[in-house]
């Protein structure tokens, strides 16, 4: 990349550079704001009260150009901490006007712009910073906000007391030897303005100019002024009483103070105190700021009237400075307080909204179980009365016996900071109801938990809902157990007659009867093999569900017992032209203890079924050891065929009763889709699983797990001729 590619300016989408964009914002931003009169005329306002201001100040200048009281500067920094940044040049114009009409200095001299220039430069900074310190809408609700917006203007009117006598100096305004004095009298002049002028704008005349401003740049329409008084709300709510005897004392003091003979010293300064700590008591800061803006007034307007020496007057600035302050700091304090006060009213009004909308009642628990308080939107849903509940104990209220389980659980809660649920049952009205408490701790920031919180809902009609649930769900289990008994306990009267008819109807076949005959009678054998072996199922699933299915456990020989099964099945498939074959891995033991009419009966099943959907190929069964220990073994069965497999969505039905895959395979196949359900519940009783791998038109894949247990070595070993594979 070149060097000249890397200086070239940012191009955005419209074809501007960033640079050029960003004046174009500004242009039109300040071109719109030209057109909204609450922007344009409070300026041209502020610029006017600027001068009038400067113009009362001359009167109390205790050096040329250093007055005891400096209301202009206050002006400066609400202006620019209240309505933005871009009345800057309107501030510079001011003073430069100021010095001209007021102390006839020239436009052209240079100490003329230096002096505008420190004034305006150190309040314009110190306003930039506080617009980032202070809330537009509510900038001192906190004693943290009036500290730091004490720190940053005080700090301006150290740097402007600093510099701005000293440009006096460098002028011979002033002698070089009253310089130190100077600038303590321009600094504390300038902190009583910035105490008592700024706070009093910022908190009643700018927030409601801004309001102003803006509504006109979303209607495009100067709004119509209600008939209100520019004052904050709380001291509008007042009594006008009050306010009255708030303003006489305030009289009542200057005039004692300043006025009356009783008074020729400063003994009875700290009388001014007592409204201010009134007014800022009873109303906080927005009384607080209109008490110390009437007090300077006052004092200011007494001097007027009984005029007072330099050193006096160097005296007053203090004492108002400090009467400032007082009132300042004390009304932040309380305003605070109130917004704590209003904050916790409504956290409680939301609370209360919260449980009437939750529908249950919330109390609130010590350690000791008594209660602290309860929030609820009807008295009628508690136990006791309100009066009675608060300040007692849960064991006072309900007993000991109901009151143990709270207790124990409230201090569990305390003491692990963990929330938990509890169900339990009261007295009401006379019957009981039933209730489901969440017990959460109250962990106040940075303190240990004390009480606990705990909701209250009425689960009565939910408990009698799973009482009659639970009930007719024992009903159904009875009634469904005592069927199962019941063909349990008779299946061998259904076998019984079966056997009879299968038995004669051989014996008849075995007789010399015509064809016609024998087909008939062979049409008789067939339905009855079906009918018993549909009885069969039937009787063992019966079994199985009701619990008569027991193991036998006995020492037999694994390959042997697996050969004689299979052999019997060989001769089914082979009827088919499908090839049977099946293989024990060599680690299987020989002999071991178990129940091998019941695995015998799960071969032949999951075998059968291979073979039923397997048109051709081969069906294979395979055993190997899974897991084994000193006295136990787990076997892994696995039976694979290549039949016509089944379906994903399909796989986990098929372990059901009276299920299989598809309807059609009940038609083409028969069936009653009761082997694998019973096959499922023979393996789970041998301490085993059964599940399937398979894809559809490419076989299926079962496999099954036992457990048996294991023989002495001897035996094992005395059975090792025994055959371990079939013929394959």
């Amino acid at each position: 990349m070149s060097p000249a590619s890397k200086t070239q300016p940012k191009i955005l989408p419209d074809g501007r550079t960033v640079g050029e964009a960003w004046l174009g914002d500004k242009a039109a931003a300040f071109f719109n704001a030209l057109r909204n009169p609450w922007r344009v005329l409070p300026g041209i306002a502020f610029v006017v009260v600027y001068i009038v201001l400067d113009r009362v100040t001359v009167f109390f200048q205790m050096w040329q150009g250093v007055s005891a009281w400096y209301p202009p500067v206050g002006l400066e920094v609400a202006v620019l901490t209240g309505l933005g940044m871009a009345y800057a040049p309107l501030m510079v114009a001011a003073g430069l006007i100021a010095s001209v009409l007021n102390y006839h200095q020239s436009p052209f001299a240079l100490s003329t712009w230096v002096m505008t220039f420190i004034s305006v430069g150190g309040y314009t900074g110190a306003s930039y910073l506080l617009r980032r310190m202070l809330r537009d809408h509510a900038p001192f609700q906190t004693l943290g906000d009036v500290f730091r917006y004490l720190g940053v203007a005080l700090s301006a009117a150290v740097f402007v007391g600093t510099l701005g006598p000293l440009a006096l100096t460098w002028d011979h305004t002033i002698p070089p030897a009253d310089y130190s004095k100077a600038a303590v009298s321009w600094f504390v002049g300038d902190s009583v303005a910035l105490v008592c002028l700024t706070p009093f704008l910022l908190l009643h005349v700018t927030p409601w100019l801004r309001r102003r401003a803006e509504n006109y740049d979303l209607d495009g329409q100067i709004p119509k002024l209600p008939q209100e008084q520019i004052r904050a709300k709380r001291l509008r709510a007042r009594g006008s009483l009050e306010m009255a005897a708030q303003a006489g004392s305030i009289m009542l003091a200057l005039w004692i103070v300043f006025g009356a003979h009783v008074a020729q010293s400063f003994e009875l300064f700290y009388l001014l105190f007592l409204p201010t700590i009134w007014i800022a008591v009873r109303q906080g800061m927005p009384g607080a700021t209109v008490a110390t803006l009437m007090l300077n007034l006052g004092a200011m307007m007494m001097l007027k009237i009984a005029p007072e020496d330099m050193q006096r007057l160097g005296v007053l600035q203090f004492l108002m400075l400090i009467v400032s302050l007082t009132g300042l700091c004390l009304g932040a304090l309380i305003t605070e307080r109130q917004n704590s006060e209003q904050g916790l009213r409504a956290s409680e009004a939301r609370l209360l909204a919260m449980v009437g909308a939750i529908d249950e009642i919330v109390f609130e628990f010590d350690g000791a179980g008594i209660f602290r308080d309860v929030w609820t939107t009807n008295d009628a849903a508690l136990a006791r009365p309100r009066k009675e509940i608060l300040g007692s104990s849960i064991a006072q209220i309900f007993g000991e016996e109901i009151a143990r389980p709270f207790v124990e659980t409230v201090q569990r809660v305390i003491s692990t900071g963990r929330g938990e649920s509890i169900e339990y049952s009261l007295p009401f009205a006379g019957e009981e109801r039933w209730f489901l408490g969440r017990v959460s701790p109250i962990q106040p920031p940075g303190e240990v938990a004390r009480t606990v919180c705990m909701t209250a809902r009425d689960i009565t009609a939910r408990k009698e809902n799973e009482d009659e649930l639970r009930r007719a769900k024992e009903s159904a289990e009875a009634a469904s157990q005592a069927k199962s008994e019941f063909l349990a306990n008779i299946s061998h009267e259904f076998r019984t007659p079966m056997n009879g008819i299968l038995g004669m109807t051989e014996l008849i076949l075995d007789t010399d009867i015509n064809s016609e005959q024998r087909e008939y009678l062979e049409m008789v054998k067939s339905s009855a093999d079906s009918l018993l072996r549909l009885l069969s199922d039937i009787l063992d699933f019966s079994k199985v569900e009701a619990g008569k299915v027991e193991l036998v456990d006995h020492e037999f020989a694994l390959a042997q017992s697996l050969a004689e099964t299979l052999q019997v099945m060989r001769f089914r498939a082979q009827q088919k032209g499908i090839e049977l074959r099946w293989r024990t891995s060599a680690e299987v033991p020989e002999r071991v203890m178990g129940d091998s009419t019941r695995l015998r009966q799960v071969l032949v099943n999951l075998v059968g079924n291979a073979i039923k959907f397997t048109e051709r190929g081969e069906v294979a069964v395979q055993v190997e050891t899974q897991e084994q220990s000193k006295d136990r073994v787990v076997l892994h069965f696995r039976v694979k065929d290549s039949g016509i497999g089944i379906p994903k969505d399909k796989q986990s039905m098929i372990f059901e009763a009276f299920t299989q895959a598809d309807s059609s395979t009940t038609r083409k196949y028969g069936g009653t889709g009761l082997g694998l359900a019973i096959t499922t519940r023979l393996v789970t009783l041998m301490e085993g699983k059964l599940w399937v791998e398979s894809e559809w038109g490419q076989g299926s894949t079962f496999h099954f797990t036992v457990t048996f247990g294991l023989v002495r070595e001897e035996s094992a070993l005395a059975m090792r001729d025994q055959n371990r594979e079939g013929a394959s």
